[in-house]
């Protein structure tokens, strides 16, 4: 699982990269990242490489990628 923000001003983005063998871990990732900073949203992507992009405001991303970082590491 690869976790990347990007600082793109104004706005940022977090890119949540995995394998179709971490599926869930994935989706457990990214559905409490979702649940604790509501003022993002997501776009999910691929089919063996599963990619999900969180963006909102920076401060939110910023956060999101707190989240995201925290939860992975369980």
């Amino acid at each position: 699982m690869n976790i990347n923000y990007q600082d793109l001003g104004a706005a940022g983005n977090v890119v949540i990269t995995s394998t179709v063998f971490e599926f869930r871990k994935h989706n457990r990732v990214v559905d409490t990242t979702l649940s604790l900073v509501p003022e993002v949203v997501s776009e999910r992507s691929g089919g063996f490489f599963m990619k999900t992009v969180i963006s909102g405001k920076a401060a939110y991303a910023l956060w999101a990628y707190i989240f995201a970082m925290r939860e992975a590491g369980q």
